[in-house]
């Protein structure tokens, strides 16, 4: 498992005595199973499945399951408990019951690296604590996703539930879980490279610290030298060298004082990251071989494995192209079939280079085909867990078709009602099936004139000349809206955070200006000029990634910044006259 920084919900666990009887010593006393294979009705007594589904004590029953998960150390018993009262639940409707069952259940897969059923059980706890406005539930439940997507390798999926969380936790000033949400927020967008977001979520923690300093004792020293340790990083990614290295010392003397030699090991490591971007490779590799030495006793492999990595990264500048061939041989055989180890297509890549400098087709083409495999396995399995999610989505949905229908039809008694409506259902489907064909003309119309403004606007993009803002009088409006449009191609509009003050500091210019040119020249307010770039990006993205195609909508409108998907499918249809669904599926035909 990777390792991150992330604390999931603590689980209330109470002392409570309940007698549990011995299946090997009353048989006569236990359920029988319909199916006998059924590992669950061996193991629980006819008292205990009686006191799970009948109990008005929901808390005693919570404890009951979460002592035999935490303190019984009985994760089959646990898991059988769970089943028994998430049908429960079903049965009677019961929200809290259902959430408190998919998140136990959802936990429990996590820690047993069953991200799949985790992430399926997660993803519900979500869709349930929504659905409760229970703010508690629902930060708990969006920090166990966002823990799943990361353990995936899915760190763009990872970021939406846990900027939901943080943004929860803010609300209620619950400063625990925004410092984890925080922290993981930037541990996440570091390993996206989006090294500038991530630098300012690591100061947001170390600000947080120090103001709450008194309400967060247990954990403070933990979690900054968490922060610290990814701002090293950040610092030496951004070339700014000589605030990394101010940040390492004060980052190693905090590390010595706790007496934590994975926090030591893991300041080395980024340090001798700092001396590689500044080109120093033989400081680098000293820092870098002293640092895992320190983590070579722990069990975070995926350090070690991007140490190596970073060791032979140097020695590859130092033209030592075995030493790092070896080296990289040595990771590969080590990580084995792992396709969410850090980096590793990196790793590929830096082999690749070295066969071509070698001159070794052999090994080269034996790269690249390793290297294939990897992307294509790593994508077919976030493809297959963005399907379980996509078809619990479904299933939901008919299931409550289903009880609507089967409301109605009980309503519905009387024979010459039902006919009476029958004949009228019929009239009105024939005035709707003649509205619907006009209105399926005209939105097949508005699709096919969509998709030929997409291929208008890529040949002109390819044939148009780069042209200056010559009409604009105003020489600053000018300048901001130049370096808006160069602005514009690294996708900075696709950040949740993309707002007109953040643009108008990546610009280095004031709102107010920013503002005044967008309404002079594009006669758009920034809001509008955000939401024509995104849907516009999200037209060409659907139309020509087939993946892409297979999130859900709400999936879609987390990946182009919106935090809601009603806000993006109406944003949507005023751009387009269409809802996303229908352009998604005009496409795939």
């Amino acid at each position: 498992m990777k390792s991150i920084y992330c604390i999931l919900p603590i689980i209330r666990i109470h002392i409570f005595c309940v007698s549990l009887f011995c299946a090997f010593i009353l048989c006569s006393n236990y359920t029988t199973a319909q199916n006998t294979s059924s590992k669950r009705d061996i193991l629980i007594s006819k008292e205990i499945q009686s006191f799970i589904t009948q109990s008005d004590s929901t808390d005693r029953i919570e404890e009951l399951i979460q002592d035999t998960f935490y303190q019984t150390n009985d994760t089959l018993l646990g898991l059988a408990y769970c089943k028994i009262y998430l049908e429960r639940g079903r049965k009677e409707e019961n929200d809290a019951i259902q959430f408190f069952a998919n998140f136990q259940m959802a936990y429990i897969s996590f820690l047993q690296s069953k991200h799949n059923e985790a992430l399926k059980r997660a993803y519900t706890s979500t869709r349930i604590a929504e659905k409760m406005k229970d703010t508690m539930s629902s930060i708990s439940g969006n920090v166990l996703l966002g823990s799943t997507w990361y353990v995936l390798g899915a760190y763009d999926d990872a970021l939406v539930p846990y900027l939901l969380a943080k943004d929860l936790a803010t609300e209620t000033q619950n400063v625990s879980y925004e410092i984890i949400c925080l922290n993981n927020i930037a541990n996440i967008r570091a390993k996206l490279d989006r090294y500038e977001s991530a630098l300012n979520s690591y100061n947001s923690v170390l600000e947080i610290l120090d103001k709450e300093a008194g309400n967060i004792s247990d954990q403070r020293d933990v979690t900054r030298l968490s922060a610290l340790v990814g701002k090293v990083l950040c610092l030496a990614e951004l070339k700014r060298f000589d605030e990394a290295q101010e940040v390492y010392t004060t980052g190693i003397e905090l590390a010595e004082k706790n007496n934590d030699q994975i926090s030591k090991g893991r300041f080395k490591i980024n340090l001798g990251k700092v001396y590689h971007e500044k080109g120093e490779y033989h400081t680098s590799l000293g820092f870098l071989k002293e640092g895992k030495e320190m983590l070579r006793a722990t069990s975070l492999q995926n350090n070690l494995y991007i140490t190596d990595f970073y060791i032979a990264e140097n020695l590859s500048k130092q033209e030592k192209y075995k030493e790092a061939l070896l080296l990289l041989d040595d990771i590969f055989e080590r990580v084995g079939p792992d396709t969410y180890t850090d980096k590793i297509e990196e790793m590929y890549e830096l082999a690749i280079q070295i066969s071509r400098i070698q001159q070794n087709q052999a090994k080269e083409v034996e790269y690249l085909r390793r290297s294939k495999e990897i992307i294509d396995a790593k994508n077919e399995k976030n493809k297959f867990a963005r399907k379980l999610l996509y078809e619990g989505d479904i299933k939901e949905q008919v299931l409550e078709n289903e009880k609507l229908a089967s409301e109605k039809t009980q309503s519905l008694v009387d024979k010459k009602i039902i006919t009476a409506v029958a004949v009228v259902l019929v009239s009105i489907l024939l005035l709707v099936f003649l509205s619907y064909y006009r209105k399926a003309k005209l939105k097949e119309q508005k699709f096919l004139a969509i998709i030929e403004d997409i291929s208008k606007k890529t040949i002109s993009k390819e044939t148009k000349k780069p042209q200056k803002n010559s009409t604009i009088k105003d020489e600053k409006a000018k300048a901001i809206l130049e370096q808006l449009e160069t602005l514009e191609s690294s996708h900075f509009y696709l950040s949740p955070d993309a707002t007109l003050h953040t643009t108008a500091k990546l610009l280095n210019t004031n709102t107010t200006y920013l503002s005044k040119a967008l309404n002079a020249v594009k006669k758009q307010t920034f809001s509008q000029y955000v939401n024509k770039l995104r849907i516009d990006y999200v037209l060409v993205k659907l139309k020509e990634d087939s993946v892409f195609r297979s999130y859900t909508i709400h999936a879609i409108s987390k990946e182009i910044g919106y935090k809601s998907a009603t806000t993006f499918i109406k944003e949507f249809k005023n751009k387009t006259g269409l809802n996303p669904s229908y352009y998604i599926k005009k496409i795939e035909r």
